[in-house]
């Protein structure tokens, strides 16, 4: 072979043309006519015929995008990859449009439908995910759930994923009171959940993180979080990362809980770069529960009082998780090392505490601000005004759930937080006010990993029910929606100059969509959203969803039965 025929062959794997090209890069003069990749790396963007003549080899592919749009792969700003899986393997609980379960009848029904599925016949327990109070009237009782089993323990969990429902069987193993009722919430919660998960057979638990990640790759996301892992589950992924690796990025933030010594503190292996597909990207706070199940932490009380469980509590407010002590030297332990803190907080007084938490270990290093250690608010449903400016001030990345907007708004308005509150949850428009990067995410499991959905709920902002946007001034536009999934959240994970936008010299991770979202502007395109699906997901070059349903999956890992713990379900 000659010189001149190993260049024809050793150029571009592929050439991506015929179709528009969302680069998400800034100062783009005008939008370009091809891509070309090879190997991991973008190495061609720009006209097409340019394209051709210095980067199609004998073996090039030229993938004709048909008029489908490509994109940056999207990247995970928050979510629990763990639980995706676990999702798929339990029984769906949620409501339409990702489920079938409108009353506690419908919950009994399919709690007693998975029971016998062959997967459901070799767990302990009897579990499923995703019930949503606000839709089936009320939380299931004890008395409810006996009509699954009497025999087994029965856990129903709220699809908050903080808090659920058992049976008599299982208030029984888990050594509560006779008295106690559901719902269980929070610290009672946590030990049901475990115990549930452990007596899934070890067999289904051992391709959890397979369905997660295929599930991922279906959405179009090429980079995902394991937000909140605590310590027996980070070293079982790594012992993934050393025998298969991965075929989706994976960033894994440890519970800062689990850091007990300056000991615990000094070993923690936080990196930037990824080995076989990981990295640990830092630590997680998680500083309060969820608006939805009315567990958050707030400044004022909830709109409609009393909460049920809460009857005597006057002026009900939710609760804290950690002492502000605990928070800040969290935040200050993290800080001092440089190491990324991520944290949960969904009420204003919990994003008080964190911006407080901040605001110390800044103090305590001499430092004005926090903005080249970029720590994350994830979800901050519940941020003021006034705390939007305090993200901007010290360098707090806003990472919002936006879909509650969908799940949740209408129960929002006339239950959980009312008017005005309810009309600002996730305020993206004052977060763009500000200059702030902002990111979304899907929190899944708690929602499905849906990249469509993140995106038509912060354009939209259309409740569940009825037309009318909750808070119509905090809508943004498709850009600004796919920035959240694209260059700011790879920003979020220090990734900009790798990820995130289509670049020569970036990392190749794509996703092809049916159609271009930037041509969906509401509202002439409210109900065209429901339409847009992902057609193929590319991660590092690589194919790993089309919708044709090829297989490319013949070598991911499986999980021996000895390998131990595999999810932990939230936060």
């Amino acid at each position: 072979m000659t010189d001149s025929d190993t260049s024809a062959l050793f150029k571009a794997d592929r050439i991506f043309f015929n179709g528009p090209i969302v680069t998400m890069a800034d100062g783009e003069a005008a939008p370009p006519g091809a891509v070309a990749i090879r190997g991991e790396k973008i190495v061609f963007v720009g006209d097409l015929v340019e394209a051709e003549t210095k980067w199609k080899g004998l073996l090039t592919r030229m993938q004709d995008l048909r008029g489908a749009a490509l994109l940056p792969g999207f990247i995970d700003a928050h979510g629990h990859m763990g639980g995706v899986g676990l999702q798929g393997l339990l029984a769906n609980l949620l409501a339409e449009p990702d489920g079938k379960v409108g009353s506690v009848d419908d919950v009994v029904r399919t709690l007693s439908e998975w029971g016998e599925t062959e997967v459901g016949r070799r767990s302990q327990w009897i579990v499923g995910m995703g019930y949503d109070d606000s839709l089936i009237g009320g939380h299931p009782t004890q008395e409810q759930l006996n009509a699954v089993s009497i025999e087994r323990p029965v856990l129903a969990v709220h699809q908050s994923a903080h808090l659920g429902a058992v049976n008599d069987k299982g208030m029984e193993l888990l050594g509560y009171a006779a008295a106690k009722r559901n719902p269980l919430e929070e610290t009672e919660f946590d030990p049901a959940f475990d115990m549930a998960i452990k007596g899934i057979a070890q067999s289904d638990q051992a391709g959890l993180y397979v369905v997660g990640r295929k599930e991922y790759s279906r959405f179009g996301f090429t980079t995902a979080q394991d937000g909140g892992a605590k310590r027996d589950l980070l070293d079982t992924l790594r012992v993934l990362q050393n025998t298969t690796g991965w075929k989706i990025d994976l960033a894994v933030y440890l519970k800062a809980s689990e850091l007990r010594s300056d000991e615990d503190w000094d070993r923690l292996d936080v990196s930037n770069e990824y080995y076989r597909g990981m990295r640990l990207a830092g630590v997680k706070l998680v500083l309060d529960g969820s608006p939805q199940g009315r567990t958050a932490w707030l400044g004022e009380p909830y709109f409609e009082q009393p909460v049920p469980g809460h009857e005597d509590e006057e002026g009900y407010r939710g609760y804290r998780i950690l002492s502000d002590e605990a928070a800040n030297d969290q935040v200050y332990q993290a800080f001092r090392r440089d190491i990324q803190v991520i944290a949960h907080v969904n009420g204003d007084a919990a994003i008080e505490q964190f911006i407080k938490a901040v605001e110390a270990a800044c103090a305590r290093l001499g430092e004005s601000n926090a903005v080249h250690r970029r720590p994350v608010a994830i979800h901050a449903q519940t941020a003021t005004r006034s705390q939007i400016e305090a993200f901007a001030r010290l360098g707090i990345i806003p990472s919002f759930f936006t879909m509650h907007t969908f799940y949740w708004g209408d129960w929002y308005r006339s239950t959980v937080l009312g008017g005005e509150r309810a009309e600002n949850i996730s305020p993206t428009g004052w977060a763009l006010e500000q200059g702030l990067r902002y990111t979304a995410h899907h929190d899944a499991p708690v929602a499905l990993a849906n990249s469509i959905a993140i995106l038509s709920s912060q354009v939209t902002r259309k409740p569940r029910f009825g037309e009318e946007p909750l808070g119509p001034l905090q809508r943004v536009t498709v850009l600004d929606a796919l920035k959240s999934l694209t260059i700011n959240a790879a920003y979020q994970y220090f990734e900009e100059d790798i990820k995130g936008s289509i670049e020569t010299g970036k990392q190749a991770d794509l996703v092809v969509l049916n159609v271009n979202p930037l041509e969906l502007a509401e509202p002439e395109h409210l109900k065209s959203w429901e339409d847009v699906r992902v057609l193929e997901t590319i991660r590092r070059g690589r194919t790993r969803f089309d919708d044709r349903g090829a297989e490319h999956d013949e070598d991911d890992p499986e999980v021996a039965p000895d390998l131990g713990p595999l999810v932990q379900h939230r936060c």
